[in-house]
């Protein structure tokens, strides 16, 4: 499938997931929730979801020094808003990890330690957030679904098992004896990049991946804390548990390659999360609407990052023409 074609593919699944909303819930309804809103609690949720890419950055940036990239700390957090920025025009991370890779190399970084660490921090980051939403989800008392427990305990020992097989291969890895490249790797410089790529990963064991994996989970509390802040700006009393396994499922979700910007599937996504909890699907799209204002809100703060870097080179070409 060629990618015009995938890209109409997602605009259809996007448009479809939000008609399948609007006929549950009707846009006036939504409308009405919005203006009746508690506005404190709701920017307090919008502000906590922007700032959840402060922790997102300090994640990042801790792959960063593992593998010796020299990117600044500022520079990792610009880079993640205008990845953000990008993000919009994307299903996915995939066209903000190429922005995320593009801008480590114009900063320095190589090709390879710069993919490496854009795979690993996202790595921990999907496995911090599945893990300790199906720990949430477990806990949650307000959660009565037998079927959905299921899910939750078989997504808790899936976790653990991968983490389990990680571990075990990285201590497998470091055992073995160093073997030479094989012969098609040093005649194919892609498989060469790869095995390069690997051998970084490997290289940096469970202590980095565990020093990674405390700011994803404070990301995800974070993510939580400003989810339940949103549902209660509109009247739901959700639980904090709920809200963190619920902003973990909303996560895994917008992360798929199927929709435009998570437009469409989000919305229907918090509202089976809400209907498991008995409130209304008008209050899930009401949150998903706030959510949206979070994204938009980290892309313009990007897109101002972005054009202030593109415009700083031209400004300084222009005093140096002057001055000449």
């Amino acid at each position: 499938m060629s990618k015009t074609t995938w890209t109409w593919v997602r605009a259809l699944l996007s448009a479809a997931a939000l008609a399948w909303v609007l006929s549950r819930t009707p846009f006036r309804s939504v409308l009405e929730i919005l203006q009746s809103c508690s506005v404190p609690l709701a920017v307090a949720g919008v502000a906590l979801n922007v700032v959840t890419r402060l922790a997102a950055a300090e994640r990042t940036q801790v792959m960063n020094r593992a593998l010796g990239l020299l990117v600044t700390r500022a520079q990792t957090i610009a880079t993640l808003f205008v990845s953000n920025f990008y993000a919009l025009l994307s299903p996915g991370p995939w066209l903000s990890g190429v922005v995320t890779v593009y801008r480590y190399k114009s900063l320095g970084a190589s090709f390879t330690g710069s993919i490496s660490s854009l795979l690993a921090s996202r790595a921990v980051e999907a496995l911090a957030f599945l893990f300790w939403g199906a720990a949430f989800a477990l806990c949650d008392a307000h959660l009565d679904r037998v079927a959905a427990r299921s899910f939750a305990q078989y997504l808790f020992m899936i976790m653990s098992l991968a983490a389990v097989l990680a571990i075990a291969g990285w201590a497998w890895h470091h055992r073995r004896p160093e073997k030479e490249p094989l012969i098609m790797t040093k005649r194919m410089p892609r498989l060469a990049k790869l095995r390069e790529m690997g051998a970084q990963l490997l290289r940096m064991g469970p202590a980095v991946t565990i020093r990674a994996a405390v700011p994803a989970t404070i990301q995800l509390l974070m993510s939580g804390a400003g989810l339940v802040l949103l549902a209660r700006a509109v009247g739901c009393d959700m639980a904090w548990t709920s809200g963190m396994w619920i902003a973990a499922v909303v996560y895994a979700v917008v992360l798929l390659p199927i929709s435009i910007a998570g437009l469409g599937v989000r919305d229907v996504t918090l509202v089976k999360c809400f209907a498991m909890l008995g409130f209304a699907p008008r209050a899930a799209v009401a949150v998903s609407l706030l959510l949206l204002l979070d994204q938009l809100i980290s892309a313009a703060i990007g897109a101002v990052l972005q054009l202030s870097t593109t415009l700083a080179p031209a400004s300084a070409s222009a005093i140096d023409a002057v001055r000449r």
